[in-house]
C-alpha cells in the first residue's frame, strides 16, 4: 500500500467505538501495534489508507501541544467512493445526515462521526 502525502490522525474519545462506527460504513481497521498502552488504529477504505484514529488522552500525551484541544474539528474530510448512490443508500440508516444536496452538479452527502468529525461523501473522479 502506498503511503498518502498527508495522513489524518483523529483524536477520538474511544478508539474501539470509533473503529466500530467506521467498520459499519465499509472501512477496515488494521490491528493495533504490540504496545497495549498505544491504541492507534489505521483505517482503510477499499485497499487504500484513509485515516488513523487515536484515543484523545494518548494523542495529547504524544503531542503535548494538543493538551487543551477539544475532540472534534472545525473543518471536514471528504470520502470519495466508486458508486455514490449505492454507498450513501447503504450508510444512510447508520448515520445522521448533517447536509445533502449538490455542488457544481455533483451530489454530496455529509454526516458526523461519534466524535463530531464531519465527513462529506462524494463520487470518485479524476482531477
Amino acid at each position: 500500500m502506498k503511503a498518502p502525502a498527508i495522513a489524518p490522525c483523529l483524536g477520538v474519545k474511544d478508539t474501539g467505538a470509533s473503529v466500530g462506527f467506521y467498520e459499519k460504513l465499509g472501512f477496515t481497521a488494521l490491528p493495533a501495534g504490540d504496545d497495549p498502552n498505544d491504541d492507534i488504529r489505521s483505517l482503510l477504505f477499499g485497499d487504500a489508507f484513509a485515516l488513523m484514529v487515536y484515543r484523545d488522552a494518548h494523542l495529547r500525551d504524544w503531542l503535548p501541544v494538543l493538551k487543551d484541544t477539544p475532540v472534534g474539528a472545525f473543518g471536514m474530510f471528504y470520502l470519495a467512493v466508486d458508486d455514490f448512490d449505492a454507498y450513501v443508500a447503504g450508510i444512510r440508516p447508520l448515520v445522521d445526515a448533517v447536509k445533502e444536496g449538490t455542488h457544481d452538479g455533483q451530489p454530496i452527502f455529509y454526516f458526523a462521526d461519534p466524535d463530531g468529525y464531519v465527513i462529506g461523501v462524494v463520487q470518485k473522479r479524476e482531477w
